[in-house]
C-alpha cells in the first residue's frame, strides 16, 4: 500500500463489521493495562463475554448544544454543553462472567455449582472493554473502553421462541487522557512500519 490518501472512492473501504471467531468482546477491571493498537496480545485479566446476540454491539453519541446568536438571530456560534458515549450490547450467554456486567462484581457468585445474583442498586460496575472486529477482506478492527460503566439494563424476556437476555447499555467515562474510546483499524492507504 502507498502511505498516500487516495484521490478516489475506494470499495476497499465499505464493509460490514463482525466479531473475531472464537472471541469478540472482552472485558477487565478497570486499570488492567490497555492496548494501544491491532496487534498486542490482550492482558490475561481480560475475559471474554461470549456471544453478542444478532443485534450486535450499537454505539451512540448523544450531545447537546448551545447555539450563540446575535442580536439579529443569526447563529455566531454553537457550543458543546454535554456529551455522552455509550454503547448498547446484549450478552447472549448465561454465566458469572456477563452477570457481573450487568449486576455487579459483588452481586454475582459462582460457587459449588450455582450462580447466585442479587438484584439491587449497587450494580453498576465500571469495567475496561475491547473488541476484537473484522471488517470486509479480513482487515482487522480493535475498539478500546477503558472506562465502561453498566448504566441500564432492558427487559428480560423468559419465552421458548425468545433469547433469554437483556440489553445492556454501557456508558463510556472519559480517561486520564480526556478520551471515552479508541479505536484501532487496519489502514487501507498506508503501510505498517
Amino acid at each position: 500500500m502507498a502511505n498516500a490518501v487516495a484521490t478516489a472512492n475506494s470499495q476497499a473501504n465499505v464493509s460490514a463489521g463482525k466479531g473475531v471467531k472464537g472471541g469478540y468482546i472482552f472485558s477487565a477491571p478497570k486499570g488492567t493495562a490497555l492496548p494501544a493498537d491491532i496487534d498486542t496480545p490482550l492482558d490475561p485479566a481480560f475475559k471474554v463475554l461470549g456471544f453478542v446476540s444478532e443485534d450486535g454491539y450499537v454505539e451512540s453519541v448523544d450531545e447537546d448544544s448551545n447555539d450563540i446568536v446575535d442580536m439579529n438571530g443569526d447563529l455566531m456560534d454553537s457550543a458543546s454543553s454535554n456529551r455522552v458515549e455509550s454503547a448498547q450490547v446484549t450478552l447472549a450467554e448465561i454465566k458469572a462472567e456477563t452477570l457481573r456486567r450487568q449486576y455487579g462484581d459483588s452481586n454475582v457468585t459462582d460457587e459449588d455449582g450455582l450462580i447466585k445474583v442479587k438484584h439491587n442498586a449497587d450494580s453498576h460496575p465500571v469495567f475496561a472493554y475491547v473488541l476484537e472486529l473484522v471488517l470486509k477482506n479480513g482487515r482487522r478492527w480493535r475498539k478500546v473502553v477503558p472506562l465502561g460503566q453498566s448504566s441500564e439494563l432492558d427487559s428480560l424476556t423468559i419465552a421458548s421462541s425468545e433469547l433469554c437476555a437483556r440489553a445492556l447499555t454501557i456508558k463510556y467515562l472519559t480517561d486520564e487522557g480526556g478520551n471515552t474510546c479508541y479505536d484501532y483499524i487496519e489502514s487501507t492507504e498506508t503501510s505498517p512500519k
